[in-house]
């Protein structure tokens, strides 16, 4: 897993990142090398979303063992951060480094009944939940949050996160976990901040060591009960170190773009 700082302040510290603006969470980002963002529309979306969808597609990576984690980020508006992505050199769950899936919660009184999950965030209190998976250079992966269950007993919501091969259609989950319900009578993703990042976790020494990356994140979709709202690119801009590695192409337009293309790292 990536080496992170408190959720509380990440979001200066990535290597190269896409901001989508929805969610009260405060952004859960690791501490890169340097990077940069893209802030998404809308604000405060409404009705609250019971499902989320966004897609990566790595590009170009001349260095699999590159210690890169590609993630997209929200929250709920009661407070706790989710991420989930792809690592291309992660801890594997069995031992050793791998390719990977990951879907974690950062905040309390999370619990679980996946075995990919375990309890705890990065140091702090959360569920992280991790598998092999063997993703490929060039096919897309949609990944999704689902609400998938809600128990107004206890005021707890289970939220699932699953990952899509877009080429072969195989559903892969990734974990779940159950976590205090909101203060409303729609439970969902409600908020103003989230974030999809390229962070690079390693640490490189010099800006000029950190390994090239490519790739194509693309705008989120809500859904709220079947109905989807898809977002659209608001703003572009690095962070402070590094920032000269971060380069992005918003495709195909800024008026209505689809997705946005980051690299990062420095070509060998």
């Amino acid at each position: 897993m990536s080496k992170r700082a408190s959720v509380i302040s990440r979001i200066i510290c990535l290597v190269g990142s896409v901001v989508f603006v929805m969610s009260l969470a405060t952004p859960a980002m690791g501490q890169g090398q340097g990077g940069a963002y893209v802030v998404w529309n809308p604000l405060w979306p409404t009705p609250p979303y019971d499902r989320l969808e966004w897609t990566l597609t790595v590009l170009d990576l001349p260095i699999e063992h590159s210690y890169y984690y590609w993630a997209f980020q929200d929250g709920f508006l009661d407070g706790g951060a989710f991420y989930f992505g792809l690592q291309p050199y992660g801890s594997c769950p069995g031992g050793g480094n791998c390719k990977m899936a990951l879907f974690s919660f950062f905040g309390t009184e999370a619990t679980t009944t996946s075995p990919n999950c375990q309890p705890g965030a990065d140091g702090g209190p959360g569920m992280s939940c991790h598998i092999a998976y063997k993703w490929r250079i060039g096919v897309p992966y949609r990944f999704a949050i689902q609400l998938s269950g809600t128990d107004s007993t206890n005021n707890t919501e289970t939220w699932t996160g699953t990952v899509t091969d877009a080429l072969t259609g195989i559903v892969t989950e990734i974990g779940n976990w159950t976590i205090p319900g909101q203060n409303t009578s729609t439970p969902g993703l409600i908020g103003t901040e989230a974030v999809s990042f390229v962070e690079y976790y390693e640490g490189a020494q010099s800006c000029l060591k950190e390994p090239y990356a490519r790739v194509m994140m693309s705008v989120p979709t809500g859904y709220s009960q079947g109905s989807p709202y898809q977002g659209g690119v608001n703003s572009t801009s690095p962070t402070q170190s590094c920032s000269q590695s971060a380069k992005f192409e918003v495709y195909p337009n800024t008026a209505n773009a689809i997705g946005v293309v980051v690299k990062t790292g420095m070509r060998k």
